[in-house]
């Protein structure tokens, strides 16, 4: 009997290797991908859901051994089989999660100096707390960063904008590129959550400063716990506009139009 090897390929460099799987347990995982770009595996001691650029399935006549030598090197010059299980994971796609598009500055490098270890370290936990919260919520948060595929950046966001239900804005340091995107989900009727830390992450000790107007419906936060916190609220205060079928919301956004009609 067949046996299947993945290997995913995660945001900020990250990969995920997923050894010794059945045909229909691969099929479960390609479906996860395809329908929302995601996967679902153990992470430490919990079970987490997320985003993946890319899939590679292996498949072996044996299972995989780890004292027995690398992954790498067990299937090595075996051809990805990703393209053969794609087809048939379409015929059996469930219904699709809740997808957030998360917007926050692309700052920091992961191979930099300290500080910029420290800065790129910052946003990638700070996406990870609000995808492990979103994720409550039954959702699945989305960013793209500088390790995604190639291809036009610009138009890969927009359509990652449009496929959202709704959007978190993380302006902490902003950027123009950062207005763009909220601007962007903004002009296409999603709704935004705005989020930023009090301090600066490029300078420490200084005010975050934010732009225009949206100031006053900024969600401003000292720690990570107090963003968890705030994320939270502002979806469970708002599960209507957010969480439902945009359908199922503009047929509430009718009613109410009405009642304050009569």
């Amino acid at each position: 009997m067949s046996v299947y090897q993945v290997q995913a390929q995660l945001p900020a460099g990250q990969s995920k290797s997923l050894s010794n799987r059945s045909h229909e347990e691969v099929l479960d995982i390609v479906t996860e991908f395809i329908q929302d770009g995601t996967l679902t595996s153990r992470w430490g001691n919990k079970t987490q859901t997320r985003q993946a650029y890319e899939l590679r399935i292996f498949e072996t006549e044996s299972r995989w051994d780890r004292r027995n030598g690398s992954l790498e090197d067990f299937i090595k010059g075996k051809r990805n089989a990703f393209s053969r299980l794609e087809r048939e994971a379409r015929k059996r796609l469930p219904q699709k999660r809740i997808r957030v598009f998360v917007v926050m500055p692309i700052q920091g490098d992961l191979y930099g100096s300290q500080s910029d270890q420290n800065v790129h370290r910052e946003y990638d936990e700070r996406f990870e707390r609000i995808n492990e919260t979103l994720q409550e919520f039954d959702c699945v948060s989305i960013r793209i960063d500088k390790q995604s595929p190639l291809g036009g950046l610009v138009d890969r966001i927009k359509d990652e904008i449009r496929r959202a239900r709704f959007v978190v804005a993380d302006l902490t340091d902003e950027r123009p590129s950062c207005y763009f995107e909220a601007g962007y989900a903004e002009a296409l009727g999603k709704p935004v959550i705005y989020m930023a830390s009090r301090e600066s992450i490029l300078h420490p000790g200084q005010e975050t400063k934010i732009h225009f107007d949206i100031h006053q419906n900024i969600r401003f936060f000292s720690n990570h716990e107090q963003m968890v916190t705030e994320l939270k609220q502002a979806v469970g205060q708002n599960r209507d506009a957010l969480l439902a079928p945009p359908e199922e919301r503009n047929l509430l956004l009718s009613n109410l139009a009405e009642w304050l009609n009569e």
